[in-house]
């Protein structure tokens, strides 16, 4: 080989072995300043799947979310069918997708129209003065509890605290000897895959309509009046209305769907909804498709982030606020 060839082969090998990891902390800093989040379902391995499947028959309709940790702009759906029968190729697919929280879609309960029943859904199991949906903070730990049922939830952090719609103006500061009397609930760590648990409060606007959770459905609280009486410094759950002006909607190709899939792409910005943080999707089906026609193999929601300014600058403020919390608050 000459020397100048073992000369062009050195260089080369020089340039590849500087380039790569250079090449590699340029793609770990576009993703950190501007990250991807992605949320997948199998049926073949629904134990791995970050999300839920629902149908209802009744309605011709498949319906799951996601509650996306990070900021970003868009959000693309792909979803892949085991099997489309013909009788679902006569009418498009719809898709819509709406912002909002996940207990906020339990179906309505009978309504609270007296004082004594909503005594007994504030303070259920909890004989403190600290109704349920109580935010508890020890100061010396700087922890902030919820109160569920006379159990208390911990909140690992402030990022997921935010995301839920609370404030820090409504904690409660606590000794440890009154945060002592309540046990540890079953679940006794929020956790973003969870709907707000029993004793939360939601007030929806337009309409400023004020909803207690429970057992797994939403209760309307009728008079704001008793529920001052009883709670003096009550604190609600912002959200707005559950109404289709609030939904974003797309139709997916016809022949993507002749192959077994389709997939759409929303852009967060013309969202009209812009309360909440869980992100609901329903696939509506034509009446005609039979019900066996329509059965999901695979689906997978990825939020992206927009390449602007804005995106840099909470990519940084969400890196300093989980120093801060790791290293300086838990201390």
């Amino acid at each position: 080989m000459q020397p100048s060839s073992i000369k062009k082969i050195y260089k080369w090998t020089r340039i590849v072995i500087f380039a790569v990891p250079v090449f590699t902390i340029l793609t770990g800093m576009y993703l950190i300043l501007f990250p991807i989040e992605s949320f997948g379902y199998s049926s073949g391995q629904p134990e791995n799947s970050k999300f839920e499947i629902s149908k209802n028959d009744a309605k011709h309709e498949i319906s799951f979310g996601v509650f996306p940790t990070l900021n970003h702009q868009y959000i693309d759906l792909s979803v892949n069918f085991e099997k489309i029968g013909t009788s679902c190729a006569e009418k498009p697919f719809e898709i819509t997708i709406e912002k909002t929280y996940q207990a906020f879609l339990f179906p309505d309960g009978e309504p609270i129209g007296d004082k004594q029943s909503l005594r007994e859904y504030l303070f259920r199991d909890n004989k403190s003065k600290y109704p349920n949906g109580s935010l508890l903070h020890l100061k010396p730990t700087d922890e902030v509890y919820l109160l569920s049922g006379g159990k208390k939830i911990i909140f690992p952090g402030p990022e997921i605290f935010r995301a839920f719609g609370y404030n820090f103006d409504n904690l409660a500061e606590v000794e440890k000897s009154a945060l002592d009397q309540f046990p540890d609930a079953d679940n006794r760590v929020f956790l973003w895959t969870r709907p707000h648990p029993d004793g939360t409060l939601f007030q929806a606007y337009p309409s400023h309509r004020i909803f207690i959770v429970a057992d797994g459905k939403k209760h309307e609280v009728k008079d704001t009046g008793d529920l001052s009486e009883l709670w003096h410094e009550y604190f609600t759950v912002p959200v707005n209305d559950a109404t289709e002006g609030n939904q974003l909607t797309c139709s997916p190709d016809f022949e993507e769907l002749g192959d077994g899939k389709i997939a759409c792409r929303f852009d967060r910005q013309l969202m009209p909804s812009s309360l909440g943080g869980y992100y609901h999707f329903t696939v509506k089906y034509p009446d005609e498709c039979r019900q066996t026609d329509v059965n999901i193999e695979k689906a997978g929601v990825r939020l992206v982030s927009g390449k602007s300014f804005a995106t840099v600058k909470d990519s940084f403020r969400k890196i300093f606020a989980s120093i801060v919390n790791r290293y300086f608050l838990k201390q």
